[in-house]
């Protein structure tokens, strides 16, 4: 199975970067751009993935329109979904579990062609409720691609090295570090955690790519070293899309 893995460093996970923003107060306020005109802007798919480690469900504000891209049915933890959006430069995003608003995102450096871009809402701490954010952008190819994300979280050891093995049809496997792209050929594939805590979920999880497919492969958890204090979720391989809708 030959792979070319382009390794990505730092935590926004980008090709052409969309900003890393922290989460502000509860008390805080995002401006709207001054305009709403969204004539002419290029439709990207946003697609957001849910690694913010709780038993509460995450809701999506779009701030410019005064709306909620999940509508009346948050996010659960683990969950992604995909939303074709024409979006401007400074738009802001907010996070948010019932009343309180866990942490806002806005776009910077929008790519000038359509493409797919992750955001990922992660839990900053097992100790608190704000959240930070993980951003990736695309490049439309012909490939399939796979970018391998670590969201998992940790006060302690667990969780300072690993990888995801990923395996095709014919038995070939490969590591894959955390901040890879993996460009990969239509087909089968099944994929798991290695390395790290004895704690991670081993289960395989499958993964069937076909031409141009984007996908996601995502450690998420938290653990909060053994503390009585904090939240804890064990380690777990998300990955998404499973299988490539015709």
């Amino acid at each position: 199975m030959a792979m070319a893995i382009i390794l990505l460093l730092g935590v926004c996970l980008t090709h052409q970067a969309l900003s890393l923003k922290t989460a502000k107060s509860n008390n805080s306020e995002v401006e709207e751009p001054e305009s709403n005109d969204v004539l002419g802007l290029i439709e990207h798919q946003l697609l957001i993935c849910n690694a913010y480690a709780s038993n509460e469900s995450l809701a999506v504000y779009r701030v410019r329109e005064s709306r909620y891209l999940t509508g009346d049915v948050p996010m659960a933890y683990k969950e992604c979904r995909s939303f074709p959006l024409r979006l401007q430069e400074g738009e802001g995003f907010e996070f948010q579990q019932g009343d309180l608003k866990v942490g806002t995102f806005s776009t910077t450096g929008l790519p000038q062609a359509s493409t797919t871009l992750l955001l990922a809402p992660v839990r900053r701490s097992p100790f608190g409720r704000s959240a930070k954010f993980m951003s990736h952008a695309f490049v439309e190819n012909k490939a399939a691609e796979v970018i391998v994300v670590d969201a998992f979280g940790s006060e302690g050891d667990a969780g300072k090295d690993g990888a995801v093995k990923i395996v095709d049809q014919g038995g070939d496997g490969k590591s894959l570090p955390f901040g890879s792209i993996v460009p990969l050929g239509p087909g089968k594939y099944e994929l798991a955690l290695e390395g790290g805590s004895e704690s991670r979920n081993k289960t395989e999880v499958p993964m069937e790519t076909a031409e141009s497919s984007r996908h996601v492969a995502m450690r998420v958890g938290i653990d909060a070293g053994g503390s009585k204090d904090g939240e804890s979720f064990p380690q777990e391989l998300v990955v998404f899309p499973q299988v490539v809708a015709v």
